[in-house]
């Protein structure tokens, strides 16, 4: 499927063979909005279905049976679900592992990074080894058509690299929700970085904290010790380059297995020092393949207004979210994407929405399936 909806050539709609009452289905499976994991969103809209995994076109069908009042039962339940995650902003780090303009050029590639792609209000790319733009304009043309969650604009660093191997970090992000306030590149004076940080700053759709700094690193494996110790001084530069303490550092860090002991790690200056909180933990998995299991991806957070506006932080499991082999997987990326969910308020209740509010009313108007053109 083309991102929107539209069939490709030679190909059809995916087909939705008698789901079960009350569940939601595309191409990649059925969901039951009354048996998901509490705090999902589960919002019948567009932007919710690719957050949860769901193609955009996937139907809501209604339980069957008696129902004005079995239905009325049921909607606390959904209030309550549709009540968690309001108002959160995601913001995701993903090692898109050597991305060309070869291989977005693959219909399943570029299908899986569109949807990948759409599930976050900022996403940091890493490992854009492309020197053309071509790729990330190809990807926000297709992040645009896909649903109405755009429209997207993105944020390139130059290419970075001490050799012919060069990459780039790219912020992709919804232009409507978030603006790019300022950017820098980190002046690596002493050349520690392969990759020096591309730092910038956004704006936050929160009153508690209206703009936030991102720090994205993309470690060497030779050298992770030696650059995560080092991106600490980057801390400091930001913060008294923009007089700001209220930051994330996020990427591929290669903190893990072979690449950096457990024991080394706790001696890190950012495991030492108190203020900063590793979001993505230890335990994590963030690797597609089976045969391992390290953190390399993390997501540091700092600043006591960013920590407060915490919601979730995990690994994206995009093959079992997707049903992908792995081989399918690796197709994409030997990553999983990380992130983070932020409130827009220091943990304090948000207030229904009025289409919250009438949702049980509506419940108990609808037909028993809704008609084909809602789908």
């Amino acid at each position: 499927m083309l991102p929107g909806g539209s069939p490709r050539a030679g190909t059809e709609r995916p087909v939705w063979e008698n789901p079960a009452p009350g569940k939601r289905c595309d191409s990649v499976g059925c969901l039951d909005p009354l048996t998901a994991e509490a705090g999902v969103q589960t919002s019948w809209s567009v932007q919710s279905r690719v957050q949860l995994g769901l193609h955009p076109e996937a139907t809501w069908i209604p339980p069957e049976g008696p129902s004005s009042a079995n239905t009325a039962m049921r909607c606390p339940a959904v209030l309550l679900l549709l009540v968690g995650g309001v108002g959160a902003f995601r913001i995701c780090a993903f090692n898109a592992q050597r991305l060309t303009l070869a291989k977005v050029a693959r219909e399943h590639v570029m299908d899986t990074l569109v949807r990948i792609l759409a599930r976050c209000d900022i996403m940091v790319l890493q490992e854009v080894v492309d020197p053309s733009p071509s790729v990330i304009n190809l990807l926000i043309r297709e992040l645009n058509r896909y649903d109405g969650s755009g429209p997207y604009s993105f944020l390139s660093s130059p290419s970075l690299g001490r050799s012919t191997y060069t990459e780039k970090y790219v912020y992709i992000y919804r232009s409507h929700k978030t603006q790019v306030q300022d950017h820098y590149l980190y002046d690596d004076k002493d050349d520690v970085f392969a990759r020096e940080p591309f730092v910038a700053q956004f704006t936050l759709p929160s009153k508690v904290l209206p703009s936030l700094v991102l720090v994205p690193l993309h470690t060497t494996p030779k050298a992770v010790e030696k650059e995560l110790n080092a991106l600490y001084d980057v801390f400091l530069d930001v913060s008294q380059h923009w007089q700001s303490k209220d930051m994330i550092l996020l990427g591929d860090f290669n903190a893990d297995c072979a690449s950096l002991a457990k024991k080394r790690l706790g001696e890190l200056i950012l495991r030492t020092q108190a203020d900063f909180y590793w979001a993505i933990a230890d335990e994590e998995d963030t690797t597609v393949r089976a045969s391992t299991h390290c953190a390399y991806d993390r997501i540091v957070l700092h600043g006591e207004r960013c920590r407060s506006l915490l919601h979730t932080a995990t690994a994206f499991n995009f093959p079992r979210v997707f049903q992908l082999t792995e081989e399918e997987a690796l197709n994409i990326s030997d990553h999983y994407p990380v992130e983070v969910e932020l409130n827009r308020a220091a943990h304090q209740i948000q207030p229904l929405s009025l289409a919250t509010l009438l949702l049980p009313s509506l419940l108990l108007v609808l037909p028993t399936r809704l008609p084909s053109s809602w789908a």
